[in-house]
């Protein structure tokens, strides 16, 4: 164990430490000061800002297979810890990865399996791709003293990123717009739009802003969805928008029928008798205008009530023909297509103002690619991505989910927010993006098989 360090009144003023202030810069040590401990307003927590770098793995098996899917062996194991250690290596070799201080790295790594009732039928359980992913956590390195005796360098909470080797990316864009049922106990297939290409980064693309991908040459993580295909899933969620909109004009139409009943008259008139009916005697004239009043109320209501009950076409009845015209006009299409057509691309065009009333469920247009240039493709999880004859270990795609979540790509700059303060050193994404930076992406890619 280190012997602690009695920092002195210099170093934290040095650090820009004020009673009930947050430092505005890094603090300065004197020369051959390996840890430069610095206390936290806690006199049992400091933190190390010259500590060096240093890498910790935590591995975990991930669940059970299911459905057939059969355990890896040790020979598989070892396989894919050497692809990690491939993946690790490439930061380890970086400055900040090799040398940094005031951090170091927890690497969560996780062993799993493919999800059968995800895939498709045709692809046999036993070949389906093994799933591993190491998941990145630079934290400072922060001692907690408990009786007298210090833990150093504990782990704290952080910003991380997961690298995952094959699993899609499926959806990076929110909630999908279709889906369809599939046989027995496998998930729907869901259908959404094509992430789009927002940047890359040392030549490999980065989808939405957010997730980068390392994909096989010449191999597509999405497939296109066919417009009969996407036509026919369109049904169920239109059906639905219709289905609100005639209950809500059967809604109504019930009133309609209340308030044009003779009971429904005679019980506001009884309520105005109730109110006002003294006023015959005591001001006539008062009697005489609220009745005037109540009767120009019972037309009012009752001329309202039978217009909303017939919505006219237009903006006032939008929320109703939409939903309704929308479901038959899909109706119409799907029942006339052709073959060729049917095979198309399908995509999507989203509504916008007075067309999209009542369109909740499903608020944009599903048209042949080719009649709408510039519009969404509509795509799905490409399963026949994966070559089943490989190794079930071997890398096939590389998935960075939160790429985005740390730094942005402007031109071949990597950009990361700015350090905005100074009471612990930084971590996080601050470290993600400079090893980042010094990173070698075309050995990271390489790890993908071809």
């Amino acid at each position: 164990m280190r012997p602690a360090i009695v920092l002195t009144l210099a170093v934290l003023v040095a650090a820009g430490v004020a009673a009930g202030q947050r430092p505005t810069k890094p603090p300065t040590f004197a020369d051959g000061d390996t840890e430069g401990l610095v206390s936290s307003p806690n006199p049992d927590i400091r933190h190390a800002w010259k500590r060096k770098v240093f890498w910790k793995v935590s591995p975990q098996d991930s669940g059970t297979p299911t459905g057939g899917v059969p355990r890896f062996t040790a020979a598989e194991r070892t396989s894919l810890g050497a692809t990690l250690d491939a993946l690790t290596g490439v930061f380890k070799a970086t400055p900040a990865g090799a040398s940094g201080e005031g951090f170091w790295v927890l690497e969560s790594r996780t062993f799993g399996y493919s999800i059968p009732f995800n895939m498709p039928a045709a692809i046999p359980p036993a070949r389906a791709p093994l799933v591993y992913s190491s998941g990145f956590f630079p934290m400072y390195h922060e001692d907690i003293r408990n009786s007298g005796t210090w833990r150093l360098s504990v782990n704290v909470e952080t910003e991380s990123v997961f690298f995952y080797f094959n699993v899609l990316p499926e959806s990076l864009a929110g909630s999908p717009l279709l889906s369809e049922p599939r046989p027995g106990d496998r998930a729907p297939a869901a259908f959404y739009l094509r992430p789009r290409v927002t940047a890359t980064w040392r030549g490999l693309p980065i989808y939405e802003g957010r997730a980068l991908v390392v994909s096989r040459q010449g191999r597509d993580p999405w497939a296109a969805l066919p417009y009969g295909r996407a036509l026919k899933a369109a049904l169920g969620p239109l059906e639905k928008d219709r289905t609100s909109a005639e209950t809500r004009l059967a809604g109504l139409r019930k009133t309609r029928d209340e308030v044009n009943a003779p009971a429904w008259e005679q019980g506001m008139r009884d309520q105005f008798e109730k109110h006002y009916g003294s006023l015959k005697t005591t001001r006539p004239d008062g009697y005489a205008a609220r009745l005037r009043s109540l009767e120009h109320e019972i037309r009012v209501r009752r001329q309202q009530a039978e217009a909303d009950a017939n919505p006219p076409r237009g903006p006032a009845g939008s929320w109703y023909w939409n939903p309704v015209d929308a479901h038959d006009d899909a109706q119409r299409r799907l029942a006339a297509l052709g073959p060729g057509e049917a095979d198309e691309p399908a995509c999507f065009i989203e509504l916008t103002g007075p067309e999209r009333e009542g369109r909740y469920t499903l608020g944009g247009s599903i048209v042949p690619e080719r009649s709408a240039p510039g519009c969404r493709q509509l795509v799905r999880t490409n399963w026949e991505y994966f070559d089943v004859s490989l190794p079930r270990t071997a890398p096939q795609i590389l998935y960075v989910s939160e790429f985005g979540r740390c730094a942005t790509v402007e031109g071949d700059q990597l950009v990361s927010r700015p350090i905005d303060r100074w009471d612990a050193p930084p971590q996080g994404c601050v470290q993600h993006a400079q090893m980042w930076r010094d990173a070698d992406w075309s050995a990271l890619a390489a790890l993908v098989v071809k």
